[in-house]
């Protein structure tokens, strides 16, 4: 049987998705693979849709694996939530056909960012937001977002395990993607900054983040954004955020499949909690930026 569930998984303590070697710590497919083995009563390989990096999160996390194990999805729910950390969830479970594998079936992924934008910090959110202090210019931050459509390389933000020879030059590389969402958008004391494209880079998000900042401090236009994207080169401003913002928040499959919809699967943490906090301790802030 192949096997897919959708996994949401609080990353703070792992050091990434992909397993390594057990001195470097946990990871998540680690201790997948580990709790699928005691209920299956085999070792299995988990295949994810993203590779997230250490201290990322995801809500829409995808992943797959066979077994000869013959359960009902419903029972992998249940099972496998009862012996995981209650730092990784599964949300659902399903049979899928034998050519299925959650990161090469994948059309597209989703990551959403959260910047945490006021003069006081949280408490309730500090393993899932960036804190910023500064006030933040959100509509530029998300005009700048406009430049990121379409597909183009995006060098300037990341890199591709094609190139190992000279990832800082300038383009042509192995990183061209197709960028079908970016926006910016303030909830109370949250910048949402949201992303789906047909794959991304290693660093990407992290990195595009970074430069908007820069554009939202106006310490950076937004034609000089422009700019870097068009050049593809990696020698600007923009530095990588913290990991403990980013989360993946779906993946979405061809409709044949009978996969929960990217939508369905962001309904948790991302998208319900964050917004329905994001005024805590906080008095409402314009989009110019928190309170002074």
């Amino acid at each position: 049987m192949n096997i897919a569930c959708g996994i949401e998984y609080d990353g703070t303590d792992y050091h990434g998705f992909q397993r390594q070697p057990a001195a470097h710590g946990p990871t998540i497919q680690g201790v997948l693979e580990t709790a699928i083995a005691r209920i299956a009563g085999e070792r299995v390989v988990v295949h994810g849709a993203g590779r997230t990096d250490a201290g990322v999160h995801a809500s829409g996390q995808v992943i797959n694996f066979h077994t000869t194990a013959r359960l009902a999805p419903e029972t992998w729910v249940r099972a496998l939530n009862a012996t995981l950390p209650s730092t990784i969830v599964v949300r659902w479970a399903r049979e899928v056909p034998e050519r299925f594998h959650a990161r090469f079936s994948a059309i597209s992924r989703s990551y959403r960012y959260t910047i945490w934008n006021d003069a006081i910090p949280t408490a309730l959110l500090a393993r899932f937001t960036y804190h910023r202090s500064q006030p933040l210019a959100v509509d530029l931050m998300a005009e700048a977002c406009r430049c990121l459509l379409g597909t183009k390389d995006f060098g300037a933000f990341g890199h591709s395990p094609e190139d190992t020879s000279h990832p800082d030059e300038a383009g042509p590389h192995h990183c061209v993607r197709t960028m079908l969402v970016a926006s910016c958008v303030r909830h109370g004391a949250c910048i949402f900054c949201d992303f789906t494209a047909n794959a991304f880079l290693t660093g990407m998000v992290r990195r595009i983040v970074g430069t908007l900042l820069l554009v939202g401090q106006r310490r950076l236009s937004v034609e000089e954004f422009a700019a870097i994207v068009q050049r593809a080169d990696r020698s600007h401003p923009g530095v990588a955020v913290p990991a403990r913002g980013l989360c993946l928040v779906g993946v979405s499959y061809p409709k044949e499949l009978g996969l929960p919809e990217a939508s369905v699967t962001t309904t948790t943490l991302a998208s319900a909690v964050w917004p329905a906090l994001a005024g805590v301790g906080a008095e409402p802030v314009s989009d110019e930026g928190p309170p002074a």
